[in-house]
């Protein structure tokens, strides 16, 4: 069957963010300004490869992105979010820090915020729905 003039099928990009919790603020590290989304924040975290589940992506991505070791916990929420370019199925995870020092290979800057103060930050769209799944707890 043709595609209609004018359309594109796209595939959806799954993505694992992980929110990692350190006495009571959570972590949000800011995209590259260059990157996709560049300048806005996020829960860290990337892309599902086919060889692995969703948690073990998360545990990968962030050691590879900040540096530190992870085990995945409780699923929060997920998201599918069109951004034009891409469309994006993310799932968020609580994720607990287990050892390491933050180390930035993939974003430009990490804060600590405490819960009432992340809407301060403008978010990828996707993580609203992680932000809203944190509140509801």
């Amino acid at each position: 069957m043709a595609e209609q003039p004018g359309t594109t099928e796209r595939a959806v990009i799954l993505v694992v963010a992980g929110v990692i919790e350190k006495r009571g603020q959570y972590l949000l590290a800011q995209r590259l300004d260059g990157a996709s989304q560049g300048g806005l924040w996020e829960f860290p975290g990337g892309k599902v490869e086919r060889s692995e589940t969703p948690e073990q992506a998360l545990e990968r991505e962030l050691g590879e992105e900040l540096a530190i070791e992870t085990k995945t916990g409780q699923f929060l929420a997920d998201s599918i979010f069109d951004y034009g370019d891409k469309v994006i199925h993310l799932k968020g995870y609580l994720s607990h820090w287990l050892a390491g020092e933050l180390v930035m290979h993939s974003h430009q800057d990490a804060v600590w915020v405490d819960l009432a103060d992340i809407d301060r930050y403008p978010l990828c769209p996707a993580d609203l729905p992680i932000v809203e799944a944190l509140k509801k707890r």
